[in-house]
């Protein structure tokens, strides 16, 4: 008689292991936001930023030429930066230079980056502050530099 006892305790202990106890893991809190931008020479596009609890991924979309201002371009930089009062902080950086002489495009990808990179404290500045930056250098030297807030939208 004292062995069903211990039987039936047994069986709802490997139950409850096997079953995990139906405990579900906490759910991730997440935010996504796409962006875009343009002046009169360029416009950005496609821009997407994940925030989660362990990992933040910023993919800067697509840059495209508008004008055919840029047409005798030897290097170029783009960032992507969130302003604030004390300085700016650079999420995404990416520098294009040929070395040979030629021209190039500057209508591409702008780049990809993940880690840990919004603060929680920064997500209420991040719908007005965050900017795009264009550096070009043409072919006779002249550096010319863009400058493009950033439109927003949390999905």
């Amino acid at each position: 008689m004292k062995t069903i006892p211990k039987t039936i305790a047994i069986m709802i202990l490997y139950s409850c292991l096997l079953s995990g106890c139906s405990i579900a893991p906490a759910a991730e809190q997440s935010h996504v936001y796409s962006f875009r931008g343009e002046n009169e020479y360029f416009t950005i596009s496609n821009g997407v930023i994940v925030l989660n609890d362990t990992k933040d991924i910023f993919y800067g979309g697509n840059l495209e030429e508008t004008q055919g201002k840029f047409e005798d371009i030897v290097s170029y930089s783009t960032s992507v930066y969130l302003q604030s009062d004390d300085k700016d902080r650079i999420l995404l950086c990416n520098r294009i230079e040929d070395l040979t002489g030629a021209t190039i495009n500057i209508s591409d990808e702008i780049g990809k980056v993940s880690g840990d990179l919004i603060k929680e404290a920064d997500l209420d500045e991040l719908e007005n502050n965050l900017f795009f930056e264009l550096k070009t250098k043409n072919l006779n030297g002249e550096e010319n530099e863009y400058l493009v807030q950033l439109i927003l939208t949390k999905i």
